[in-house]
């Protein structure tokens, strides 16, 4: 997963569900998917779309979060379409 600060930036590594339209119950935006970060790289990086819970990449592992669509990068082929 990356950020777009001042450009692309890799923050984590993760799971991304990209059939899935709810994280807690709540809708995602058209713009947004379901990530599970399982390896921080940048504890300090904010998160694309942050919660009262969630502001900082370091407050993600093993978190399901929304993410911006462009942001989240597929590094194999391997998609978990529900979850």
């Amino acid at each position: 997963m990356y950020v777009d600060e001042n450009h692309p930036h890799l923050v984590a590594f993760g799971r991304v569900y990209d059939r899935s339209t709810t994280i807690h119950n709540i809708p995602l935006g058209n713009d947004q998917v379901k990530v599970d970060v399982e390896e921080v790289r940048d504890v300090d990086a904010r998160v694309p779309v942050p919660t009262q819970e969630v502001q900082l990449v370091g407050q993600t592992l093993n978190t399901f979060l929304a993410w911006l669509a462009h942001l989240a990068k597929c590094f194999s082929e391997q998609v978990f379409p529900y979850h």
